[in-house]
């Protein structure tokens, strides 16, 4: 993979100082654990680019079960899912 190339992953929801995707990434795990720098992160949900991060190291990691408490009109919101949260600093 290109350095040049941005990282697109696709994520639940997404903060300032991290986001959760769904499942497991190989690829987001190999890097944590190498300690590189990504160049340029791209976030993405429903296919549409939501933020672009650059220069990122992702820094933590934690396990995700989303179940969802109350019933609401918002069906797609309270599905329930495992998922990874990746905490990242920026390095700029």
């Amino acid at each position: 993979m290109s350095e040049e190339r941005p990282l697109e992953i696709e994520v639940r929801k997404w903060d300032a100082h991290s986001f959760t995707i769904e499942g497991v990434n190989d690829h987001l795990e190999k890097l944590l654990k190498e300690q590189k720098i990504i160049r340029t992160l791209a976030l993405m949900q429903n296919g549409k680019m939501v933020r672009i991060i650059r220069d990122v190291k992702l820094k933590a990691r934690k396990d995700f079960h989303f179940t969802p408490e109350l019933e609401t009109a918002a069906v797609e919101e309270n599905i329930p899912y495992e998922g990874t949260t990746f905490e990242y600093e920026g390095l700029d």
